[in-house]
């Protein structure tokens, strides 16, 4: 009823105020209907005398109240059609409040899921904001450790590099070292066996009143030591005299300061390793040929051999017929040097 009255007013008053008209209208119906009853009581005693004027009397009251009667009824059928259209209006009210009430659960329902998918909407973008900026942390986590490793992989090549640095140029150090010993003392040893030759020199030429025979004799002997020195083992470098010749010790020399010049040991080289190539060469100091007539053991040590009489390729030799003692050599390759 108050949803009733505050969505139309004036149709609640209205209804009011005739429900109120109509109960006056019976209850003064009713105080009437009464009153007539209660004066006409004395119409039903006899009196002789008086007859005309009391039938007057009662047709009065008889028309009298069929008119009322007549009114009451007509103001009955005014209350029921105001009844009747009262009821209609409420019926039309109601359904308009319904249909009303209705539209506005409708709308509270839209709303309300309204909400419910905002709700959900804002959920879910906050989940996404949640995944980005953890996918975001976790890029920048990746990037950070890429970083971290690449900078310690670069630190680990610059240290790698400066150890090698570091190694190659003790390396370089110790072979040059080792060269320049070697050298010297191969000096002191072409020295040595150059001041022997010319001892040797010396006393044969004090001793020149020496018989033809026994010269002949020292000649053949040294001729057999010269040709054993230019065909077995190459490093010796004696000839007549007591050695292998001046020329011979030159380019033998020669020989060994350039392969040991490209000789690169393997790191590691243990002391007292030998290996023994047996070399060709074509005139002109081209190596023909090598192979390893003795090995050492170590396939390392033996190929490193290998690689540095090729890398000295072409060998310094003589020309001509002073060749024909280069044209195969034994070379002894130890930490120690060439022999």
């Amino acid at each position: 009823m108050l949803a009733l009255f505050r969505h139309n007013p004036r149709a609640m008053v209205l209804s009011v105020l005739l429900h109120l008209g109509v109960l006056l209208l019976l209850l003064w119906v009713r105080d009437q209907q009464v009153s007539y009853m209660d004066s006409a009581a004395p119409i039903q005693s006899p009196q002789p005398d008086d007859s005309i004027p009391v039938l007057v009397e009662e047709k009065r009251v008889a028309d009298s109240l069929e008119e009322k009667r007549h009114q009451i009824a007509v103001q009955q059928q005014k209350v029921i059609g105001l009844k009747r259209k009262e009821s209609d209006e409420l019926q039309a009210l109601r359904e308009e409040a319904e249909k009303e009430r209705l539209r506005l659960e409708t709308l509270r329902k839209q709303a309300e899921e309204e909400k419910r998918l905002a709700a959900e909407r804002e959920k879910r973008l906050e989940e996404e904001r949640k995944a980005a900026a953890e996918k975001k942390r976790r890029e920048q986590e990746q990037q950070k450790l890429a970083e971290e490793k690449r900078k310690k992989e670069e630190a680990e090549k610059k240290r790698l590099a400066e150890e090698k640095r570091k190694k190659e140029e003790a390396e370089k150090k110790r072979l040059a070292e080792e060269q320049r010993k070697k050298e010297e003392a191969e000096k002191q040893r072409l020295a040595e066996q150059k001041r022997k030759q010319e001892a040797e020199r010396r006393e044969q030429s004090q001793a020149g009143s020496t018989s033809g025979a026994a010269a002949r004799e020292s000649g053949q002997a040294l001729s057999a030591n010269q040709k054993r020195d230019g065909t077995g083992t190459g490093g010796t470098g004696r000839m007549s005299g007591g050695g292998g010749g001046k020329e011979y010790d030159k380019y033998i020399g020669m020989i060994r300061s350039k392969i040991t010049r490209n000789w690169r040991r393997p790191p590691g080289t243990v002391s007292g390793l030998q290996v023994t190539l047996r070399v060709k060469l074509f005139p002109g100091g081209g190596v023909a040929d090598v192979r390893i007539a003795r090995s050492s053991g170590d396939p390392d040590y033996d190929r490193s051999a290998q690689e540095a009489l090729q890398a000295a390729d072409p060998l310094p030799v003589p020309s001509g017929k002073a060749f024909d003692r280069f044209r195969t050599l034994n070379l002894k390759f130890s930490p120690t040097g060439i022999q």
